[in-house]
């Protein structure tokens, strides 16, 4: 199947939970409305308080789609676009027409970013979802709450925490086509005021050839592998008083295809996340401090024909310490401040471009006023300034509005949403101090956007509509003009325009229906022409409790043609895939898939194989 189409204000925490899009029937609405949306506001505000865009993803939908690693769900997300769906393949991603270094990536408020990457950004391709709780993306201009690294949007991933007393084990394997094989364990904990969780993970994949024989030479397999280990501990070490330490590291190695030899050209990276956390609640809940200190490291070793014998490395260390103070002055009036430190640090020895020791930091306070002037009318607005260390100080700001009208639409409680928001990116180390190709003349680039939005919430059903606009200016990109190889230079300006969708619909007890889409509209500011992200991307899916111990699915994915990749441009697709599960009791649980059933081929990026058709088969087991 082929798919062608030819300064201080204060501003908001966002977001509209939009659909769980989960496969299985969530039928309890009231339950859904009342969820804290933690990305959404500084204020922590329920759902249908938030006036921004933000889709909620529930471990429970994780599992039931199947899913092996984080950036694949993001794709069945509206508005949200990644260009590789190869298990390990370098991809990126992008939130209304953003680059990947315009997206700010969280685990349990640790701040993922590598340095030592052209741009700071966080390469998600490595990251599992076994130990993942819930995801929320949240779209958007969000610097004002969340610094640099957020023009596109924020995803944050919260991981598991036990929630009742004992000790429960949750374990999987799974096997499949191209020899892929996987497994993972978790270990979940409570007793005497102490929780802690310890999640391993293990993947690997035989192939087949990265570069796809439709558009170039693919003449051996390139094969894949990554281990895992993550876990936090809190304790309730006195009254009103939690502490907690949260971490994961990461082994990875994938093959890069050179068309000759599968041990000669990889990439091998180690990386690791850690924070320690400190709250603070008083008996009511009124006040509340927190206080976070994380490390994300990042280490990147290159190898092949082109390459140090040793291999060319890349050593990125992002650092940050926060503190944050919320306070419910009223029934009407909550109050958010905080200040951050943030330092980043790049280490390269390299053939490709020369050696590089660089670092920058970045100070900063924030603030957010949540009101509620009258009933079910919210309206929040937040601010930010940064002080950063070679740029100096700039400053962002962000309003929302949010009104809640029950039962406004055939039984729907309807909410009305809109947000309005600034944003800035700094430039990476590498563009700026590399020998090669940087530039320290660079400055950092702005943006600023709008969107508006209805959900319509009944209790078996879900629809949200959103329109956005953003404009990004002073954008960095390479210029191949730059004496005497080229580098990093500023030009010009991006408009992304759109419109996002996304629909569940309960029919009965046993079925129902997903649906999301995204209409996208990128255009370079001063041209017009087309920037060549894909117009068009969705993703439909059918679920059906065939018994109370059987479901089977199904999910259409698709979009239309990318030329935003290096080399060419690709032809539109869509691919459909079969899912099933079967509960033998209360702990144990088959699973299976087939990928991909019509084999189509297809790419998402030009020139990069895509999976052909595969079967997959699987086991979860709970104690």
């Amino acid at each position: 199947m082929k798919v062608k189409t030819s300064s201080l204000s204060l501003i908001a925490a966002l977001s509209t939970l939009s659909t769980a899009y989960a496969q299985a029937p969530q039928t309890d609405g009231d339950v859904e409305r009342e969820t804290i949306v933690v990305t959404a506001s500084r204020t922590r505000l329920p759902a249908d308080q938030v006036g921004s865009a933000v889709t909620v993803i529930a471990a429970s939908q994780i599992r039931a789609d199947q899913i092996q690693f984080v950036r694949d769900v993001l794709q069945d997300v509206p508005g949200v676009q990644i260009t590789n769906d190869r298990p390990g393949a370098s991809s990126t991603v992008s939130i209304r027409g953003s680059d990947n270094d315009q997206v700010l990536f969280l685990i349990d408020g640790i701040e993922l970013g590598d340095p030592s990457v052209i741009s700071t950004q966080f390469q998600s391709e490595h990251l599992t979802s076994l130990d993942v709780d819930r995801i929320e993306v949240l779209r958007g201009n969000q610097s004002s709450l969340y610094g640099s690294d957020a023009i596109g949007g924020v995803v944050n991933i919260i991981t598991q925490r036990a929630t009742e007393d004992g000790v429960h084990v949750n374990a999987e394997a799974e096997v499949g086509s191209e020899n892929a094989r996987s497994a993972g364990l978790t270990l979940l904990g409570r007793n005497a005021g102490v929780d802690y969780r310890l999640t391993a993970t293990g993947y690997a994949v035989d192939g087949p050839s990265a570069a796809d024989p439709l558009t170039g030479p693919a003449v051996e397999d390139d094969g894949y592998s990554r281990t895992s280990l993550s876990g936090r501990v809190g304790a309730s070490i006195a009254d009103g008083v939690e502490a907690q330490l949260v971490g994961f590291y990461s082994d990875s190695s994938t093959d890069m295809d050179n068309t000759d030899s599968d041990s000669s050209d990889k990439v091998e990276k180690d990386e690791y996340g850690l924070a320690a956390q400190l709250t603070h609640e008083t008996s009511t809940g009124a006040w509340r401090n927190e206080l976070t200190l994380s490390r994300y490291n990042s280490e990147r070793r290159y190898f092949g024909m082109y390459y140090r014998p040793q291999g060319d490395g890349y050593d990125g260390t992002k650092d940050a310490a926060q503190y944050v103070t919320r306070l419910r002055a009223s029934e009407r009036i909550d109050i958010a401040a905080g200040l951050s430190w943030e330092k980043e640090e790049s280490e390269q020895v390299t053939n490709y471009s020369g050696s590089l020791n660089a670092d920058i930091t970045t100070k900063s306070a924030f603030a957010e006023l949540a009101l509620r002037p009258v009933e079910n009318l919210t309206v929040t607005a937040a601010a930010r300034v940064d002080d950063n260390s070679r740029f100096g100080t700039f400053d962002t700001y962000r309003v929302t509005a949010a009104y809640l009208m029950p039962e406004a639409l055939a039984g729907a409680d309807v909410k009305v949403r809109a947000s309005y928001g600034t944003g800035a990116k700094a430039p990476g180390l590498y563009q700026l101090f590399d020998p090669t190709y940087g530039n320290p003349d660079l400055e950092v680039e702005t943006s600023e956007g709008y969107d508006a939005g209805v959900d319509l919430i009944w209790d078996r059903a879900r629809v949200e509509l959103t329109v956005f606009d953003n404009d990004v200016t002073n954008e960095i990109g390479f210029d191949g003009s730059r004496p005497p190889f080229g580098g990093y230079a500023q030009f010009g300006r991006t408009k992304s325009r759109g419109v996002e969708m996304g629909a569940r619909v309960e029919l009965a007890s046993w079925v129902a229906i997903t649906q999301t889409l995204t209409v996208l509209d990128s255009q370079d500011g001063d041209t017009g022409f087309w920037k060549g992200r894909p117009r068009y991307a969705g993703t439909t899916g059918v679920a059906f409790q065939v018994t109370p111990a059987w479901d089977l699915s199904a999910r259409l994915r698709y979009r239309t043609e990318n030329a935003s990749s290096y080399g060419g441009v690709t032809e539109g697709y869509g691919t459909l895939d079969i899912l099933t599960s079967y509960d033998i009791n209360d702990r144990l649980e088959l699973y299976g898939r087939i990928v991909n059933v019509s084999d189509e081929e297809y790419q998402m990026s030009w020139g990069a194989n895509a999976p052909d058709r595969g079967v997959f088969a699987g086991i979860r087991a709970r104690f």
